[in-house]
């Protein structure tokens, strides 16, 4: 029903509007009939001479009827400065006083309008009569409106049969295409918009991140989730992928895989996200793919620090143990008299004092953090020694970026020096900026991975099991927020015998002395 109200309206409206532009059409052409027979009528010199004879209307009476038959307008009439007519159509009026209103005309200016006259309603135009400079006379000349409106309708007549052609063509196309409609989409026309709705609203409930890309890689939609989290421009719409997306966001949408969904733990700026792409698709054919994007980046810090708690207490359970085995020891070399081997004993155990060097920072969350990654790698079997040179001012205070950048490079360090292996770090910073050097044991990093370890994804470390990306994403998120504090990332050889990684940014911009002296050399 609303396809076939659209369709009549139109039509009504198209018809009205026809109509109209018609209607003045006639009408400018009676107009210039008229206006042509009465132009032609003042400029006669016979009916000029005629206002100085003695009964002017003998004159002009036959001439004013031969232009009416002639020219087939409705009337002409002529009449002097008296307004008495000196022509008429019909005889009887000639000698009276004329029906409408002269003067403009007798001033020297023309008329042109509708009026209503002896004859009824009529399209005329007046115009003065001049004879040497001075207006003698005027000239009406009209014709009937109800003939322009018999005009009009035999014109209304002539295209009505192609308007209702139209509208039954346009009723038949309106019901194939609701037809078409139902079919793709389930519904009738006039509850598409209510679909919508409810889908849009559904899209920016949904507390994550979700992006459609057509089948030939232009970007669709995307909820206030997604823009935020890929910090989408505000024109986003109708661009390709390749142009507000990652790289990597962008290989992964252009999988060819034949699995309908895929999940992956992807970087947007310096955001761990967990992407997983489907197939868009309506009865069993292909409109292009969906992102769902879930922001793992806090999970991913909570889990950090859980590890590095669960770390702490199975190291202390362990050294308890171990504790307690040392005391039943000694205390079963004093039951037998032992007291110098005992004592021997407890002075291998305890063994020289020798400081762990977190007490040099004065940051209680880089302190934490540091003694976390202490028992970790205590576990691994790794020695975390923490350089004599380091040092933090009692006005710096650690960031987010800072806890980030040296808990993954020293999750990278600990594990590529493995069991039995050492890892040294050195933090500096005060209130120039930072400087962090972590160095190893491991098998270092050549200069030929140096530029490939920063990639997403890539990990030395990834076993044929591992799904991709699980691993590859510290050393490129590091990458990230250094680029982004304007600071340098640097690899080069360790006299450990393994990579020095140093990352060093500015707490603004250093004219000079920057980065810091290095004194891990």
């Amino acid at each position: 029903m609303l396809q076939l109200g659209i369709v009549v309206g139109t039509l009504l409206l198209v018809a009205a509007c026809v109509m109209a532009v018609e209607m003045r059409r006639v009408q400018n052409a009676a107009f210039d009939e008229v206006g042509t027979v009465a132009s032609e009528l003042v400029e006669l010199t016979e009916i000029q001479n005629a206002f100085e004879t003695e009964h002017p209307e003998k004159i002009i009476a036959p001439m004013a009827k031969m232009a009416q038959q002639v020219s087939g307008v409705d009337y002409v009439t002529v009449a002097d400065m008296n307004g008495i007519r000196l022509a008429h159509p019909n005889p009887q009026m000639i000698g009276k006083h004329v029906s409408s209103n002269h003067e403009l005309v007798q001033d020297g200016q023309s008329f042109r309008g509708i009026e209503d006259g002896t004859l009824g309603m009529t399209l005329r135009v007046k115009q003065p009569i001049w004879d040497h400079g001075t207006v003698v006379g005027t000239v009406s000349v009209g014709i009937l409106q109800s003939k322009t409106r018999m005009q009009l309708a035999e014109m209304v007549g002539a295209f009505a049969p192609w308007i209702l052609l139209a509208g039954a063509l346009g009723t038949v196309g309106a019901g194939l295409a609701s037809r078409k409609v139902r079919k793709i989409y389930g519904v009738d026309p006039d509850q598409i918009h209510g679909m919508l709705q409810a889908r849009e609203a559904v899209l920016y409930a949904v507390g994550d991140g979700v992006i459609g890309v057509d089948e030939h890689g232009t970007l669709t939609l995307a909820n206030q989730e997604a823009i935020r989290l890929l910090g989408l421009p505000g024109d986003y719409e109708g661009q390709m992928i390749e142009e507000v997306l990652e790289p990597s966001l962008v290989q992964f949408l252009r999988n060819t895989s034949n699995d309908r969904d895929l999940t992956e733990n992807v970087l947007s700026g310096e955001r761990v996200l967990i992407a997983t792409r489907r197939e868009a698709a309506v009865s069993g054919q292909h409109f292009g793919t969906t992102l769902t994007l879930k922001d793992r980046t806090e999970l991913e810090n909570t889990l950090r620090e859980l590890r590095g708690q669960r770390g702490l207490t199975d190291t202390l359970r362990a050294q308890a143990h171990e504790f307690t085995n040392r005391l039943h020891l000694i205390s079963g070399l004093l039951s037998i008299g032992e007291v110098d081997e005992a004592e021997e004993h407890i002075q291998r155990f305890v063994g020289p004092h020798q400081s762990d060097g977190v007490q040099l920072l004065d940051d209680p969350t880089l302190g934490a953090l540091l003694s976390a990654k202490l028992a970790v790698a205590h576990e691994a079997g790794v020695e975390l020694r923490v350089h004599e040179g380091s040092h933090t001012g009692r006005d710096w205070v650690s960031d987010e970026d800072t806890v980030t950048v040296i808990s993954n490079l020293l999750s990278n360090a600990i594990e590529a020096a493995g069991d039995g292996g050492t890892v040294l770090i050195q933090v500096n910073a005060d209130g120039r900026g930072l400087r962090a050097v972590v160095e190893d044991t491991g098998p270092g990093i050549s200069e030929a991975a140096q530029t490939k370890v920063l990639e997403l994804g890539f990990s030395s470390k990834r076993g044929p099991q591992d799904p991709v990306h699980e691993r590859g994403i510290g050393l490129t998120l590091v990458d990230r927020i250094v680029h982004r504090r304007a600071g340098v990332l640097h690899f080069e050889d360790s006299h450990l015998g393994g990579a020095r990684v140093i990352a060093a940014w500015p707490l603004r911009p250093q004219p000079s002395g920057w980065p810091l002296r290095d004194e891990t050399k």
